[in-house]
């Protein structure tokens, strides 16, 4: 199980530099299986999924309609919102730092220092060892 880090911080796993997305915006757990398992980390502009489209008022085409997401397994291929930063779960994981790409799962970080700067920022959580879900917050 590898936790990623996304936001707009120099110390995430993958930098965002939008002013919508967080310093510390969203967690990435990879599941030792593969899955994508996501944790919005409280921000004010939240985390979206797309949850289908709906008809415009004025009868043009269909639009997209997001529905906020505090956490849960996401695809990799499913559309995703950051703040205003579109995206999805495999193009985060793919571009992340401690990543040797996404194929299922992810690799070891390459700087051990800078994992455990990483780690630092996540907070004292504990988390499900299957599914990476958060279990409780520690004090």
């Amino acid at each position: 199980m590898n936790t990623l880090v996304i936001g707009r911080s120099a110390f995430a796993d993958v930098v965002i530099a939008d002013q919508s997305v967080a310093s510390h915006h969203v967690e990435i757990v990879v599941t030792d299986d593969g899955r994508l398992y996501l944790t919005d980390c409280g921000t004010e502009t939240g985390t979206w999924r797309q949850g289908g489209t709906r008809p415009r008022g004025d009868g043009s085409a269909e639009q997209p309609e997001w529905r906020p997401m505090r956490q849960g397994f996401v695809g990799p291929d499913e559309p995703l919102r950051l703040g205003e930063h579109r995206c999805t779960a495999g193009d985060l994981v793919g571009r992340s730092r401690v990543s040797n790409g996404y194929a299922g799962g992810c690799g070891a970080a390459a700087d051990e220092g800078y994992e455990s700067q990483a780690r630092r920022l996540r907070g004292r959580v504990e988390r499900d060892a299957a599914t990476g879900e958060i279990v409780r917050r520690r004090p």
